[in-house]
């Protein structure tokens, strides 16, 4: 469940989020090394995801279900888990939504989602469709400013869930799934086969 260590983030000046004297997330074990950082951070996040495939995290889909699945993620770590971004942020050329617009954006999209019945009753091809879609969405969006694929992997896996199916992510390369994830705002399709194959359809 660790984040793809070759997908940095980048602002367009010294971040808010950083210590004064170095390029490193504050964060509440006060490391001031990215290498160190990383290495807990993905112990404690693989824990908490763990934890989450026994105890999902219960709500209704929407904003406020997708913020608590990241505090509980992060909470450990960062005084920000569970909380909008206040900075732009972009990742090799993909620039993701503008601070002042992220709010509007998740509201339209879980809007979207509820129009939608959640996916329920749809025949499999439609589902994977309209997943991939949501999971393109929230990565556009990108509401967090650290762990947005963890958090938005694991609704993911819970909205499949919800809808009978079981998500394995370790079924497809880390790579691969990155991949695809930067190329699905343009071909969705490549996103949507690695959703197909990391699905087990619960009887």
């Amino acid at each position: 469940m660790g984040e793809f260590s070759k997908y940095e983030v980048y602002v367009d000046s010294w971040s808010l989020y950083y210590y004064k004297d170095v390029p490193v997330l504050r964060n509440k074990m006060h490391i001031k090394d990215e290498k160190l950082l990383k290495m807990a951070e993905n112990e404690i996040t693989f824990k908490k995801a763990y934890e989450l495939t026994h105890q999902p995290i219960t709500g209704r889909f929407g904003i406020t279900h997708l913020f608590r699945i990241h505090k509980f993620i992060f909470e450990d770590i960062y005084s920000f888990a569970g909380r909008i971004r206040y900075e732009d942020i972009s990742k090799g050329q993909t620039r993701f939504c503008p601070i002042q617009y992220i709010d509007r954006e998740l509201k339209a999209l879980f809007n979207k989602l509820k129009a939608d019945n959640f996916l329920a009753g749809l025949d499999e091809e439609v589902f994977f469709e309209k997943l991939t879609y949501y999971m393109t969405e929230l990565n556009i969006i990108h509401p967090f400013r650290e762990g947005n694929g963890r958090a938005i992997r694991e609704f993911i896996r819970e909205l499949a869930l919800k809808n009978g199916y079981a998500i394995h992510w370790d079924k497809v390369s880390k790579q691969e799934l990155l991949d695809a994830s930067i190329a699905s705002v343009f071909e969705p399709e490549h996103l949507q086969h690695c959703l197909i194959q990391c699905a087990e359809k619960i009887v």
